[in-house]
């Protein structure tokens, strides 16, 4: 799949990317790199709103910290009230992880 990755940089093929983005995540859920670059390619798209819901609709199978970072990036580019959306994230991580062992430091608080 980097090849893929490399043509579609090269090209910028985001539409096209996000669909098979999108197919290897409807086949596999806990596809978190699929969901990432499929999230990424919404936002090269101008599609900032359907890049979070994405990047939230896969937290509901990993909270991958890449995941997390990337999403902490997009609250901080849409809204000046970004630091309610870290708050409520915050909230969602220490709910489903041993919060004491995570990288917290993503969300930049």
């Amino acid at each position: 799949k980097q090849w893929y990755q490399r043509r579609v940089r090269a090209h910028g093929e985001y539409g096209d990317a996000y669909q098979h983005f999108s197919r290897a995540v409807n086949q596999n859920p806990r596809n978190t790199v699929a969901a990432i670059n499929g999230a990424v390619c919404l936002l090269y798209m101008g599609r900032l709103g359907d890049s979070i819901l994405q990047f939230e609709g896969a937290l509901k199978t990993t909270l991958h910290p890449t995941l997390l970072f990337n999403l902490v990036s997009l609250y901080e580019l849409k809204t000046a009230a970004s630091t309610t959306k870290k708050y409520q994230l915050l909230d969602m991580v220490t709910s489903k992880t041993d919060w004491e062992a995570f990288p917290f430091e993503f969300l930049r608080l």
